[in-house]
């Protein structure tokens, strides 16, 4: 009933043969299913080079997204999964006649008898993760903002305050039900279809679209409490703190995220270092970070957080529209005169444009992430240890060649000093351009073997296409 009556209501506005799509689609799909001519009921959390697609199907069930991938394969259309629309990357090319299957509506998840395991629906987002883990007593690989889908995130390798613990997200990837290119739904486990699995850890949107996945879950430490907050310094003592965030002993329970945004009175800018402890012991936590406090911040807000308000601080980026992209290196080691520059740039480009601007840096403890053996995922980059990245929002489409070449700028200065011999992009925060040795590392041509194995005719070819 309602896909005719969808159907009807366009008829005014859509052409025959777009009336015609949905009706045939349409009539493959689960009744709870929806397919629509307006994009914008799928939107993207940035705008700026975004998949522009002609229809949106809103699956409901596991066999709507198998049946819209046979439909397009069958009428030459290409096809793309989403759920929280967070990918960023310049490297999307669809057209008018092609489809988003938006993965939002398969959002369930059910954790095992004994809560070590949760399988969790292909369109679930972080926030939704991060409660059922909260209500449960548990920890899992979740990521730093709500609105971000926990298996795209996931499928890129991933990156959790928790890695410093259990590894990367896609460590924590035990099996998964995957659609893949001719529309067939197969597992993938470390008993059937390993290289699959290897593939979906680290290289994920290239080779299927999840429609399911059963991940780790861990016992929460402190009842589900840690210790967070955010410490802000004047750009008087840049130096000072480039030193002691390489002198700074990581331990598992520490993450540090920081970077320049103009979070002093008078939105002047500062260096702004949110810190976190995943347990709840003041005294240790304050220890462990004691050389930045040496630093003596203008601002401390640290305190003790329940574990499912701990991306409270992120929420006002969940807004999706506008133009979003980010320029991002991979650092070994942190070089202040290179700092500097990117401060003095960043400052300057602020002032004259007026585009909202800011320089992050992750931090993390690299010892479980770097116990993973290389062959049991493609994710290739275990030996970062700063996740750096220009992140700029703006609306002016007149300002796009001037923020691509301060992006670009930025970005060089980090290539140059970021202490490798070969450049390392994690393949979530990179902005599309880059070489894909560069993102995908030492795993690129067993990757393209497999490739030719799984998706012979490059029908997942939009999110950093393995060619």
């Amino acid at each position: 009933m309602f896909m005719q009556y969808s159907v009807f209501l366009a008829s005014s506005v859509l052409s025959v043969s777009a009336i015609g799509i949905i009706a045939e689609l349409g009539s493959r799909l689960s009744p709870a299913a929806i397919i629509t001519a307006n994009i914008s009921t799928a939107p993207r959390w940035s705008d700026y080079h975004a998949p522009q697609a002609g229809y949106v199907v809103h699956v409901a069930e596991d066999s709507d997204v198998a049946e819209t991938v046979k439909y397009c394969n069958q009428h030459n259309r290409t096809f793309l999964a989403q759920s929280g629309g967070h990918g960023w990357a310049n490297t999307f090319s669809m057209s008018g006649k092609d489809v988003i299957i938006n993965m939002r509506g398969l959002n369930s998840m059910k954790l095992n008898e004994n809560k070590t395991e949760i399988r969790i629906g292909g369109g679930v987002l972080n926030e939704e993760l991060i409660q059922i883990a909260y209500d449960n007593g548990l920890q899992v690989l979740n990521g730093g903002c709500n609105c971000v889908g926990v298996m795209g995130a996931t499928l890129g390798g991933g990156v959790s305050r928790n890695m410093n613990l259990y590894g990367l997200p896609a460590d924590n990837l035990v099996s998964a039900r995957v659609v893949t290119s001719d529309g067939s739904i197969v597992v993938a486990s470390s008993t059937e279809n390993e290289d699959l699995l290897w593939a979906l850890r680290g290289a994920g949107a290239n080779f299927g679209i999840v429609i399911s996945a059963v991940m780790n879950a861990y016992t929460a430490k402190n009842n589900g409490t840690v210790w967070a907050g955010t410490l802000t310094f004047t750009g008087n003592k840049l130096e000072g703190f480039i030193a002691a965030m390489g002198a700074l002993i990581m331990t598992e329970d520490m993450t540090v995220h920081w970077g320049f945004s103009h979070a002093l009175p008078e939105n002047q800018p500062a260096i702004t270092a949110e810190v976190f402890f995943m347990r709840a012991d003041v005294e240790a936590a304050r220890t462990a970070c004691q050389t930045l406090y040496a630093l003596h911040p203008e601002n401390d807000t640290t305190g003790i957080l329940e574990y499912n308000h701990l991306n409270d601080d992120t929420i006002g980026l969940c807004e999706d529209g506008g133009r979003k992209p980010a320029w991002h290196v991979g650092l070994k080691t942190l070089d202040y005169p290179a700092f500097q520059q990117i401060w003095d740039h960043w400052v300057a480009f602020v002032e004259e444009t007026g585009v909202d601007t800011t320089i992050l840096v992750e931090t993390y403890s690299g010892y479980a992430t770097q116990q993973a053996s290389r062959e049991s995922a493609s994710y290739a980059h275990r030996d970062i240890n700063f996740y750096a990245w220009s992140l700029s929002f703006w609306e002016d489409e007149t300002l796009d060649d001037v923020v691509e070449e301060y992006g670009r700028e930025v970005r060089s200065l980090w290539r140059a000093s970021s202490g490798f011999e070969q450049s390392r992009a994690y393949l979530n925060f990179a902005h599309g351009d880059e070489p894909l040795e560069e993102i995908y590392g030492e795993s690129l041509p067993h990757l393209r073997e497999l490739k030719s194995k799984w998706d012979p005719e490059a029908k997942f070819n939009q999110f950093f296409p393995i060619s």
